[in-house]
C-alpha cells in the first residue's frame, strides 16, 4: 500500500480587521478537501493571518514552511492559490528554488497544479508571480495618487488613526489634543524631548496605536519628535516625510488645530534645525551648560561641564566645573554659580514687572505675524514666476535668499516670545520663584534661557576663590 504523501497546508489573509480568521478559516478547508481528494497526509498548517505577502513584513509561518520543506518532513504544499504563497517575485524565485532541491509537489484549489521541475511549470508559476506583482504595483500606483488627490483637496489620506484625531483623521481627539498642546509649548519652552515623553508617560498617554498588531506604545525621543513636527497638528495638510524636514504644506487649514500654525512653525524649526544634536542620550543635568557664555577677551562661547580631576572614591562626590567649549582658557565652580543663578531668576521673576513683560504680547508681535505672511507670500510669487519662466535660476536664487534671511530673523523673534509665553505653568503660580527653584531641570534650563543672559567672567587671578562678581546677569531682551 502506498504511504501517503506528507503535506503542509498554508493560509494567509492580508487584512482581517476583525481578527476573526474567517478568511484563513474558509482556505484551510478548501485546502484540506483538495488534500483529501488528492490522497496526500496533511502533517501540519502553517498561517500567517493580517499579513500582506507584497507589504515585505517577516512572514513566521511562511519562513516556517520552507524550513519544514528543507528538513524533509513535508513533501507536499497545499495553498488555496499561488498568490497566498507569494506576491513578490523575489520570494517566487527563492520559492521554486527549495521546490526543486527538495522535491517538493505544489497543489493549489484555484490555479491547479504548479509543477515546477519543469521548465513550462516554472514559467507558469512565473507568469502567475508577474501577474500578481503587476496587480500590487498597479493598486500601489492608484493609492499614490488617490492621497496626492486627496491633499490636494484637503482631505484625510488614510492610514493609522494620528494621534490627537478620531479614526476619520480630521475631527480632534480632546484627549489627546491637550497632550500635544502641552508637549508643544514644553519644546518651544526649551525642553528636552526625553523629558517631555518620559512625563507624558507619566501622565498616562499612550501612542495611538496601529491596531491588534501595533497596540499603543509609550513614547520615546523619535515617536514624540515625529508626532510633534507634523503639519497636520496645525490643521495643514502636507506631502514629505516632516520628521526629516521635509514636509511641504499641501493646503493650509484643512481641518480644526489642534495648535497654532505659528506654535507648529516654532517647534518645526527647532527639531528639524540641522545644527541641533542628534543625541538622543540624558536630558542635560547641568543649569548652565550649554546656556552660560565664555566672557574672557569676547569670545562668547558657550561653556561645558566637565569634571574636575580623576575619579572620586566612593566616598566622594564628583567635582564639576564649567569650561568654555571652544578653548580651555576659562573655568568656573558649576555647583556655586548654578546656584547663584537660580537664586537670582527666583527672585527676578516674583517681580510683577517682569511677569507682565514675559506674559505681554506688544504691538510688534502682531506687525511681525503680518510680515511673516507676506514674506511666505512672495517666496510663493518668486516660485510661480520661476516656474513660468519670469526669471531664471540665479535671479530666482537672489531673491528667494534675501526673502528666507529676512524670514529668519522674523521668525527668530516670533520665537522668542513664544518662549517667554509658554513658561506660564511657573509664572502663574502664587510663588513663582518657589514653583521654579521646585522645577525639574529642563524646565529651570529654559527659564533661564528665557529670561536672563549669563556671562562667567575670568577669575582676578589664578586661583581665586568663587565670587558672584564673575558671573554677569542680564535680563534677556
Amino acid at each position: 500500500m502506498t504511504t501517503p504523501l506528507p503535506a503542509a497546508i498554508y493560509t494567509r489573509i492580508s487584512s482581517d480587521k476583525t481578527s476573526e480568521k474567517a478568511g484563513v478559516g474558509r482556505q484551510r478547508a478548501d485546502c484540506q478537501k483538495l488534500a483529501d481528494r488528492l490522497g496526500w497526509n496533511v502533517v501540519e498548517v502553517f498561517e500567517d493571518n493580517d499579513i500582506s505577502a507584497h507589504s515585505g513584513r517577516l512572514r513566521p509561518a511562511y519562513r516556517a514552511l520552507l524550513e519544514a520543506a528543507k528538513r524533509r518532513e513535508i513533501g507536499g504544499i497545499i495553498a488555496w492559490h499561488t498568490d497566498r504563497l507569494h506576491r513578490r517575485t523575489v520570494e517566487l524565485e527563492e520559492f521554486i528554488h527549495v521546490v526543486e532541491e527538495y522535491d517538493v509537489q505544489v497543489q493549489t484549489v484555484t490555479a491547479g497544479d504548479i509543477d515546477l521541475s519543469t521548465a513550462s511549470g516554472r514559467m507558469y508559476a512565473r507568469t502567475l508571480g508577474n501577474l500578481a506583482q503587476y496587480e500590487v504595483d498597479h493598486a500601489t500606483e492608484r493609492t499614490r495618487r488617490a492621497k496626492a488627490d486627496a491633499a490636494v483637496q484637503g482631505k484625510y489620506r488614510g492610514g493609522p488613526r494620528p494621534y490627537g484625531f478620531e479614526p476619520d483623521g480630521v475631527t480632534v481627539r480632546e484627549t489627546e489634543a491637550e497632550a500635544i498642546r502641552w508637549a508643544t509649548e514644553a519644546i518651544i519652552a526649551g525642553r528636552s524631548l526625553r523629558a517631555v515623553a518620559r512625563e507624558m508617560n507619566e501622565r498616562g498617554y499612550r501612542t495611538s496605536g496601529w491596531g491588534k498588531n501595533s497596540p499603543p506604545k509609550e513614547w520615546n525621543y523619535q515617536r514624540l519628535r515625529a508626532m510633534l513636527v507634523r503639519p497636520r497638528n496645525a490643521g495643514h495638510v502636507h506631502t514629505g516625510r516632516a520628521e526629516q524636514g521635509e514636509a511641504t504644506i499641501t493646503k493650509e487649514n484643512a481641518w480644526e488645530a489642534i495648535v497654532t500654525d505659528e506654535q507648529w512653525r516654532a517647534v518645526y524649526g527647532i527639531l528639524t534645525d540641522p545644527s541641533r544634536s542628534r543625541r538622543t542620550g540624558n536630558t542635560p543635568r547641568h543649569l548652565g551648560s550649554g546656556i552660560f557664555r565664555c566672557g574672557r577677551d569676547g569670545c562668547g562661547a558657550t561653556l561645558r561641564a566637565v569634571p574636575l580631576g580623576g575619579t572620586p572614591s566612593r566616598k566622594q562626590e564628583r567635582t564639576w566645573i564649567y569650561r568654555c567649549s571652544e578653548t580651555p582658557h576659562l573655568s568656573v565652580s558649576l555647583a556655586q554659580s548654578d546656584e547663584h543663578v537660580r537664586q537670582t531668576v527666583a527672585a527676578l521673576i516674583r517681580d510683577p514687572r517682569v511677569i507682565a513683560a514675559m506674559t505681554n504680547e506688544d504691538e510688534s508681535a502682531t506687525a511681525d505675524r503680518a510680515l511673516r505672511d507676506a514674506l511666505i507670500t512672495r517666496l510663493m510669487k518668486f516660485e510661480d514666476d520661476y516656474t513660468n519662466g519670469v526669471i531664471d535660476g540665479a535671479m530666482y536664487q537672489r531673491a528667494t535668499a534675501r526673502v528666507r534671511s529676512e524670514l529668519a530673523e522674523v521668525e527668530d523673534r516670533m520665537n522668542h516670545r513664544l518662549r517667554k509665553s509658554v513658561s506660564a505653568d511657573v509664572l502663574g503660580a502664587n510663588d513663582p520663584g518657589a514653583k521654579f527653584l521646585a522645577a525639574p531641570i529642563d524646565v529651570q534650563r529654559a527659564i533661564v534661557a528665557t529670561v536672563i543672559s549669563v556671562e562667567v567672567k575670568p577669575a582676578a587671578y589664578r586661583g581665586a576663590a568663587w565670587s558672584p562678581d564673575r558671573l554677569l546677569i542680564t535680563p534677556a531682551s
